[in-house]
């Protein structure tokens, strides 16, 4: 290492921070409300709620949202312009939110001429500074999604998030042609992959379905049977206790 630091904390544990270092920090924090997806059916039992932010890297978008399940339908990018739309389980919740980005972007914790910044020989890039709070993972969550909630232990109690690694909508479409005539039935269902934080130590997931109607009629059928999109989700757990 050329250049660079060593951090070791009392449990032994080393975090090295070289010019390959990287890592994102807090770029805005707060809280969104959604409102009902739909006026009926599934869509009224579901949640939605945009977030919208400008002038992006590479964001990632944290939730917590204690006893409601929230997923992540699409993430659209127009230049450095981010728009996230949160799906959840409930038609009104309020969802907490953290979007981390790069150094360079992000939102200066401490306002002091003291500490350390290291950059990248190569391209004068800051790949760290002690000004920003830098993001803490935890764990990783990549699993299929049921309708049933899924738990997954946390290492603490308390005081963490769900980053969304991936939109994970997905949609099942389930018949075909009726035997004995020529007329087809099919029974359609619009999921994403929610999460829910807890306070005792863990995140549960599960579908939440935001769209499911019947389709039938005769002739040739619209569409064939089968599943698109991968019904599974990944997730990071990270501590944001002190953000």
């Amino acid at each position: 290492m050329a250049r660079g630091a060593r951090i070791r904390n009392e449990g032994g544990s080393l975090v090295q921070i070289d010019p390959f270092y990287e890592n994102l920090c807090l770029r805005e924090k707060g809280v969104v409300r959604t409102s009902a997806f739909g006026a009926s059916g599934a869509a009224a039992n579901a949640g939605v709620a945009t977030i919208q932010l400008a002038g992006c890297n590479e964001p990632l978008l944290m939730i917590r949202c204690n006893g409601v399940f929230v997923g992540l339908r699409s993430r659209n990018q127009v230049g450095g312009t981010y728009t996230w739309q949160l799906i959840a389980s409930s038609p009104v919740a309020d969802v907490e939110y953290w979007v981390f980005d790069t150094t360079d972007v992000a939102q200066m914790a401490f306002l002091t001429t003291k500490g350390m910044r290291i950059r990248n020989p190569n391209n004068a890039r800051v790949v760290f500074d002690s000004r920003y709070k830098y993001m803490r993972v935890l764990s990783m969550i990549n699993t299929a999604v049921g309708t049933g909630g899924q738990p997954y232990p946390v290492p603490i109690t308390s005081g963490f998030a769900v980053g969304f690694a991936n939109a994970s909508l997905s949609t099942i479409i389930a018949g075909g042609p009726i035997s004995g005539g020529n007329f087809w039935l099919f029974q359609v269902t619009v999921q994403v992959a929610g999460f829910m934080t807890t306070n005792n130590g863990e995140v549960q997931c599960r579908a939440i379905t935001i769209n499911s109607f019947t389709n039938e009629g005769q002739g040739t059928p619209p569409y064939g049977g089968g599943i698109i999109g991968s019904l599974s989700a990944i997730a990071l757990i990270c501590d944001i206790r002190n953000y």
